[in-house]
């Protein structure tokens, strides 16, 4: 841990935010772990409550390991407003950049992160640690560098944010994240930790899970399946981390009708070369928003966008197509250029 450059950093960061500034701080949409804990450690350096430094997200927390995480340690994630942020003398935002809000942020104050790609000079403070496999464990440097106490409660957000973020120390870890994993270990909570990583599932998903069973193959290493109308989007997550376990599955692809949207899971073991986020980008950027990690990844397409490139919305359709889109970006086959349905592109 480089201790004398966070410690500068964090003179910076407490130089900027006045005694009576109220604070906001901004996670992406569906809040992650790795977010989650790294906005509340940022409230513990800055000397705050939930009160004078609430936190916000545009669209809510909906994997059900993350609610219960928000649950258990009492994580209050309050539904973001662009006007009403406008009124925060401060805006901060952890493990993601200005530019993925749009219009919706009106300015960025504070940006820590870890996650490549981004423009500086946005944000009068920014600390981006693109070599870092965890915002958390960013903000666990800043905690031991201005020596201050990390709670239990804070520790165990902490460490399953940099386990969540980094596969249990598989992916893209570095001796950084080994060492503020090492330094929270005997600080946190092991029975929450188990009761996060098992959380409840509803009765619904039983029944999700069976429809889809039905249908279930394998081909090329992929599954592709589409649920239909679906009540919440975590159950599509769901599925389509169960479909990853079975055996010869390399790819998953579960999509859902969830209101006026088409929600998009994909999920893989995160070895070789290929990358979820940037599949997801390649096949649907273009009617709707898509990104993600190396090993999952989500895309949300307003049915009308989906409709106007694909021609239909039936749900037989719409698996039939999934298939054909992340088969052929699977083998290289895709055109980047052209994802129309093979009749469209023959001029029909």
């Amino acid at each position: 841990m480089d201790q004398p450059f966070t410690r500068q950093k964090i003179k910076e960061l407490r130089a900027l935010v006045g005694e009576n500034d109220r604070i906001g701080i901004v996670l992406q949409d569906d809040p992650d772990p790795d977010a989650m804990a790294s906005a509340i450690a940022l409230r513990t350096l800055l000397g705050r409550n939930k009160l004078t430094t609430p936190i916000f997200a545009f669209k809510p927390v909906t994997r059900p390991e993350n609610r219960t995480m928000t649950h258990l340690l009492e994580i209050e994630v309050a539904p973001a407003d662009t006007e009403e942020l406008r009124t925060y003398d401060k805006i901060a935002m952890v493990d993601v950049e200005p530019p993925y809000f749009g219009e919706r942020l009106p300015r960025a104050d504070i940006v820590i992160d870890h996650h490549p790609g981004y423009q500086t000079g946005i944000a009068p403070f920014e600390d981006i640690r693109v070599e870092y496999g965890s915002t958390a464990t960013i903000m666990t440097e800043y905690l031991i560098s201005a020596d201050e106490r990390i709670s239990e409660r804070l520790a165990t957000a902490l460490l399953y944010g940099i386990r969540s973020d980094t596969l249990a120390l598989s992916r893209r870890v570095t001796d950084n994240d080994v060492q503020a994993f090492v330094h929270l270990y005997p600080l946190a909570n092991y029975n929450l930790l188990r009761q996060i990583d098992r959380p409840e599932l509803p009765v619904n998903f039983a029944r999700v899970l069976a429809r889809a069973m039905r249908r279930l193959t394998v081909h090329d290493g992929l599954i592709a399946i589409h649920l239909g109308r679906v009540e919440r989007d975590d159950l599509i997550v769901q599925v389509a981390e169960f479909c990853l376990q079975f055996e010869g599955v390399e790819w998953v692809a579960v999509s859902g009708k969830l209101g006026s949207n088409l929600v998009v899971a994909v999920r893989n073991h995160g070895v070789g070369r290929g990358n979820a986020g940037e599949m997801a980008k390649r096949l649907f950027a273009e009617i709707g928003s898509a990104g993600g990690h190396r090993n999952m990844a989500k895309a949300v397409i307003p049915l009308r966008r989906w409709r106007q490139r694909e021609g239909e919305t039936r749900d037989k359709a719409i698996e039939l197509r999934l298939r054909e889109l992340f088969t052929a970006d699977i083998l290289g086959e895709a055109d980047s250029g052209d994802l129309r349905p093979s009749g469209q592109r023959n001029g029909s």
